[in-house]
């Protein structure tokens, strides 16, 4: 009986943490977004990032942010105009157009995340050394989360009925 006791208590945390995790890490964002000195919603920053990291096709790009092509084209042409990104063909298919960072961007870059980290470390430092302890484990085990969930397939669009007969 007592087993069953902890397997409930154990999906009922898996329940609460899978609801909480988004909307802590929103509210971070959110957070972030209202005191850093640059203004970027939090897609110009996953762009941005990702330009960062290496050149990005604008297809690949609205996909890792969740949203459509033309919608990622516009917070494309933001960055652009700001100087932080710039557009050049894509030497292996001429027809796809790559989005890369510039060095302002690179700059841009480096400011975020100075004030992220200043931000963040401000009020971290306040923890005691077992909540520190706590959290970088907790970051670690994220980051394992993280990339499993990576490598779980989408289920597509012409997926097969599930059982009744419905989509």
């Amino acid at each position: 009986m007592e087993a069953r006791g902890q397997q409930a208590t154990r999906v009922r945390q898996l329940d609460e943490i899978a609801e909480a995790l988004p909307q802590r890490a929103t509210s971070l964002a959110r957070l972030f977004l209202a005191r850093t000195s640059l203004t970027l919603s939090r897609t110009e920053i996953g762009v941005l990032r990702s330009a960062v990291e290496e050149p990005q096709r604008v297809g690949d790009l609205a996909a890792a942010e969740g949203v459509t092509q033309p919608a990622i084209s516009l917070v494309v042409n933001r960055l652009q105009q700001r100087g932080w990104v710039s557009r050049r063909p894509d030497l292996v298919d001429r027809r796809a157009v790559l989005v890369q960072a510039t060095d302002a961007g690179f700059e841009a870059w480096d400011q975020l995340r100075t004030e992220y980290r200043a931000f963040f470390h401000e009020e971290m430092a306040t923890l005691d050394d077992a909540q520190v302890s706590t959290l970088a484990c907790a970051i670690d085990i994220l980051d394992e989360l993280i990339a499993r969930l990576s490598e779980v397939e989408l289920p597509s669009a012409a997926a097969t009925p599930s059982e009744g007969g419905r989509r």
